[in-house]
Order: structure tokens, then C-alpha cells, then sequence
């Protein structure tokens, strides 16, 4: 039964262009911030629509997903977000390994009043970057981060 289970959410899945969902968030943030915009090429999603929102200043940006419009990162409808914060360090003790040697930091879902997903940041270019989803744990999320990390500013 867990097998088939697997297998379904498996074939359900979809594989999200992250640039072209935040282009017009991107360009935004190019005229905003100096932060440099560090986003993967996909990452994978069991939802079946996703409503791109973002907000940028000169300290870096905030671009999230979520499952209905105007979401907010509601524990209900969040997908994903991606941030850039000039001049942040990272937290947390479970070092992973990351493309181009640099060090991420897995912080593994946790629930209280709310449930919140797994993150992975890391720091680069005198910035903190974050990328917290709903993709099933630490090795999507490393995949995620190495694919921003390969590819560069946007």
C-alpha cells in the first residue's frame, strides 16, 4: 500500500520552471535590490496551480509560492519561498555539503502551532540565501540549492 502510495504522489508530480514563474518578480527586484537574485532552474511540486508573489528592497528579496492567489505563505496554501538578504548569516548545525564548496545548513521541517517545511540556506556574495518548500525533505532541497548555486545570478 505505501509502495502504490509512493508511486502515485510519484506520478502526480510536476517540475516547475522557477525563472519563468518569477520573471516579472525578478526584474523588479534587478532594479531594487544589489542583492544578487539566486534562483534553481526547477524544483518539483505536487500542486496543481502556483501563484508566484514577491517584494524586494535594497536589504535583498522574498519571492514565494503559493497554492491560491494572494496566499501570503499561509501554512494552508504555501509551496515555496526563495530569499536574498544582504549582509545575514546562516543558522543551524546540519552542515550539508553544497555545489562550488560552499557549506548549506538543513533545517528539517518542524511543527508547533503551525507546521513550517524543511530549509536549506547558505551564504555567498556577502548574502544569506534561503529556499524553504514543500518538496519532501533534505535532498530536493540540496538539489534546489546547488542548481541556484550553478546557475548563477538571474
Amino acid at each position: 500500500m505505501l509502495t502504490t502510495l509512493l508511486l502515485a504522489t510519484a506520478l502526480t508530480a510536476q517540475s516547475v520552471d522557477v525563472p519563468k514563474l518569477f520573471a516579472k518578480q525578478v526584474d523588479r527586484a534587478k532594479e531594487r535590490t544589489t542583492v544578487p537574485v539566486l534562483l534553481p532552474e526547477t524544483f518539483p511540486s505536487d500542486f496543481k496551480r502556483h501563484y508566484p508573489e514577491g517584494r524586494s528592497n535594497a536589504g535583498g528579496y522574498h519571492f514565494d509560492i503559493g497554492a491560491v492567489r494572494n496566499c501570503h505563505e499561509a501554512t494552508a496554501c504555501f509551496i515555496a519561498d526563495f530569499r536574498g538578504i544582504a549582509g545575514e548569516r546562516p543558522g543551524g548545525r546540519r552542515t550539508v555539503r553544497l555545489a562550488r564548496g560552499r557549506t548549506g545548513y538543513y533545517h528539517p521541517g518542524s511543527c508547533g502551532a503551525s507546521c513550517s517545511p524543511p530549509s536549506i540556506e547558505w551564504r555567498e556574495r556577502r548574502s544569506l540565501y534561503v529556499i524553504q518548500a514543500k518538496v519532501g525533505g533534505r535532498k530536493p532541497l540540496v538539489r534546489m540549492a546547488n542548481s541556484a548555486i550553478r546557475n548563477g545570478p538571474r
